[in-house]
């Protein structure tokens, strides 16, 4: 027996699920029991991912079979590619709480809609097992004293093997470029865990989401952009070996080498422009991985600390 949800002919069996023995047709989405979702399916930007995967495709989770002729405890996910291949997404526990992007998505727009404030998407990335969803807004920024405009972004977060939380998060975006940065240590998120105790999940991220509005989110932002305004100071090449080994040791060797070749290309001079090279050499790439948002965070976070640490110091 498989369990979906059928927007057009379904017989709910009490918990929103149908029950029936069809797998799925294009027109559906199956989903774990105890969910609603929808299937409608929005225009979406180029994925960034490389476009193997539509983020709102059809998906499947089946039982394991064991090689006994058992079933498993565990699931199966697949996710439909662009020709129509279904690929293994991740391999899941019986706990395992099956939430779609769409369902994210949904959700996440009904949040920005409570803004009041206008939001427009910036980008969308999806794999085929982790999917990110950014938007950007104006409506809350702050003016920086290195000479630019910093505001919010909002990204919503999903995967379907059990490697990413989901809900939304928020960071920052710089005006003239455009670049993202990622910021653990200043932005905030409203997560959850993709388990069946979670069935409330929509109610959990709506919490959060009055950050959003109320002083939280000027807050945070007043202190992201006081952190920004300690890296106006020159950056020479003692000051740049020790971002590299201090700093931000645990970003690739390939990615250092890009954000040098865009600073020096540039005719950056300080650290500030030392960070606007790496944030758009990790944020504008042509086909982005999962890493490039980790790096990202990885790279802003501890450039931003290193400015903490000269004043201190």
């Amino acid at each position: 027996m498989t369990l979906i949800l059928d927007n057009s002919n379904a017989l709910p069996n009490g918990n929103g699920i149908t029950e029936t023995e069809t797998v799925f047709n294009p027109n559906q989405i199956e989903i774990a029991s105890g969910y609603i979702g929808t299937d409608i399916q929005p225009d979406v930007p180029q994925n960034v991912s490389g476009g193997k995967y539509e983020p709102f495709t059809r998906i499947e989770i089946k039982k394991l079979m064991n090689s006994d002729g058992y079933s498993s405890h565990h699931r199966n996910i697949r996710v439909e590619r662009d020709t129509g291949e279904l690929m293994e997404a991740g391999v899941v526990g019986p706990n395992y709480l099956l939430v779609t992007n769409q369902q994210v998505n949904d959700v996440c727009s009904d949040i920005r809609t409570q803004t009041g404030m206008a939001w427009e998407q910036d980008k969308l990335f999806f794999d085929g097992k982790r999917y990110r969803n950014v938007y950007r807004t104006e409506q809350v920024s702050v003016e920086l004293e290195v000479g630019d405009v910093a505001y919010l972004i909002m990204t919503e977060l999903n995967s379907y093997d059990g490697s990413q939380t989901a809900g939304f998060r928020v960071d920052f975006m710089i005006l003239v470029c455009m670049n993202g940065m990622i910021s653990p240590r200043y932005g905030w998120n409203s997560l959850f865990r993709h388990s069946m105790g979670n069935v409330d999940w929509p109610n959990q991220i709506q919490a959060g989401a009055t950050a959003l509005t109320g002083t939280m989110a000027h807050t945070k932002l007043d202190t992201f952009a006081k952190a920004c305004n300690r890296l106006q100071k020159p950056l020479d090449i003692d000051k740049l070996g020790e971002i590299r080994g201090q700093a931000i040791p645990k970003l690739p060797p390939l990615r250092f080498g890009q954000i040098l070749d865009k600073y020096y290309t540039d005719k950056g001079t300080s650290q500030w422009d030392f960070m606007q090279a790496g944030t758009s050499t990790l944020w504008h790439r042509d086909k982005m991985t999962s890493a490039d948002f980790k790096n990202n965070g990885v790279f802003v976070d501890g450039l931003l600390e290193y400015g903490k640490s000269q004043d201190i110091a």
